[in-house]
């Protein structure tokens, strides 16, 4: 049931047309004369254009499981991130001479054979998951309790065939999903926390199917985050401990502060066009302090370019709305290239910040959402993040149910969290960053 296993089969696959694409390449350019000095000398600069290729569109999502359907939107996408990588290819070879060959009309060969080979082996491999190898999946749950989380795992594997799933049928207890009349075999049971409490017999179930899966597992596996509604303290204990390691955290708080530098001193002449911009909109202040919630609780001052108009929360805190009438006119623009959050690496750099983690709240809010989300304030029992993998997977939170299902992704993240979580994340914020 993992994506990773699709992911590894997507790459795999892509890998493959590569170098299909790169020998096609070769044919066409050098019909009758491909000698070992030829595939020699383009091999290597190829490789390294493999590897940007690769890149490119995993920062356009390209490789998670919604991506797959062949869809208008997503053939768009495609589209952009293939432009994208022969942008970068064709710079590459005028970046490095030293490779000896400069191949425009072959870059632009093997970037058309690669998106045609790409297209055909992502429409296989939808056919192939959404069509024959699709596997039967039968829950045993508590109705009233699980219904929100069966709901979200239907609606995924409804819309997403490609999953490799179809549902059979939804069950209450062990005795019901045993005497049902489909017949139908069973690949996975998926099963709520005290759903098979009452059922007599569990060997027969045991043996009509293949696998049992805890539902929280189930959800986590599918949707990418944890389920608040069904998990208890116990879940914090088996789950939360192992995620702190000295050596991660070391990693992750002296690598955050040394990008959050790096990024200051690049975007230096940015920051004073932008200071000189706020300043002569209105006069009011550059930046905007806003107390935040962070590791154990404690509040600090978090930094942003100052983007609403001056007392702009004299009612007290109030969700910020897409169109917002306090944003002033040079606010919408850093907020439409994110600017605005760039005064946050000093927050990085003093210590209250990590460069990832869960996006810190304000504490009016945070008081509200303790009230009304289970186990929420267990999000602060690490540093928050500049950016998240909440952040990266779903869209800005201004209700109180938004903000549940943010908790959801951050939960998954407290949970996983480890140096390539990390890095994947950072790479998806900049190219959040540059397309939205």
């Amino acid at each position: 049931m993992k994506n990773g296993i699709r992911t590894i089969l997507l790459v795999g696959g892509d890998i493959i047309m590569l170098v299909t694409a790169f020998f096609v390449m070769l044919t066409i350019a050098f019909p009758g004369k491909i000698s070992k000095n030829i595939i020699d000398s383009h091999f290597l600069p190829f490789i390294i254009v493999f590897g940007i290729w690769l890149l490119v569109f995993f920062l356009f999502n390209l490789y998670e499981t919604q991506s797959i359907k062949p869809t208008i939107p997503n053939l768009r996408i495609i589209s952009i991130a293939s432009m994208v990588s022969l942008t970068a290819s064709i710079v590459l070879f005028y970046v490095v001479p030293s490779f000896g060959i400069a191949p425009k009309t072959n870059l632009i060969i093997f970037s058309i054979t690669f998106i045609i080979l790409f297209i055909i082996w992502r429409r296989i491999f939808y056919n192939i998951f959404s069509i024959y190898f699709r596997k039967g999946v039968a829950f045993i749950v508590e109705p009233n309790k699980d219904k929100a989380c069966i709901e979200k795992i239907k609606n995924y594997i409804e819309n997403y065939p490609q999953s490799g799933f179809f549902i059979l049928g939804i069950y209450t207890s062990g005795e019901e999903f045993t005497t049902r009349q489909d017949k139908t075999p069973v690949d996975t049971l998926i099963v709520s926390k005290n759903s098979l409490k009452k059922t007599k017999d569990l060997t027969l179930i045991y043996s009509v199917v293949k696998n049992i899966l805890d539902l929280t597992y189930a959800y986590e596996n599918m949707l990418g985050k944890i389920p608040v509604d069904s998990i208890d303290e116990t879940w914090f204990v088996h789950n939360i401990q192992s995620t702190n390691t000295a050596f991660y955290n070391m990693i992750n708080y002296f690598t955050g502060k040394i990008i959050a530098f790096i990024v200051l001193v690049i975007i230096s002449p940015i920051i004073l066009i932008v200071t000189i911009l706020i300043k002569l909109n209105d006069k009011g202040p550059i930046f905007y302090t806003q107390l935040r919630v962070g590791r154990n609780g404690e509040n600090f001052k978090l930094y942003k370019f100052r983007s609403m108009i001056v007392n702009s929360e004299t009612n007290g805190a109030v969700w910020a709305g897409k169109n917002d009438e306090r944003i002033t006119p040079i606010g919408k623009i850093i907020r439409k290239l994110h600017i605005d959050e760039i005064p946050q690496m000093i927050n990085i750099l003093q210590g209250d910040l990590s460069l990832v983690g869960p996006r810190p709240e304000r504490p009016e809010f945070v008081t509200q959402l303790r009230d009304t989300i289970p186990h929420y304030e267990l999000r602060h029992i690490i540093r928050p993040g500049f950016t998240g993998w909440a952040q990266i997977k779903y869209r800005y939170a201004n209700t109180t149910e938004d903000s549940k299902e943010k908790f959801e992704y951050d939960l998954y993240y407290i949970k996983n969290r480890n140096i390539f979580i990390d890095f994947g994340i950072i790479l998806r914020t900049i190219q959040i960053i540059f397309t939205h």
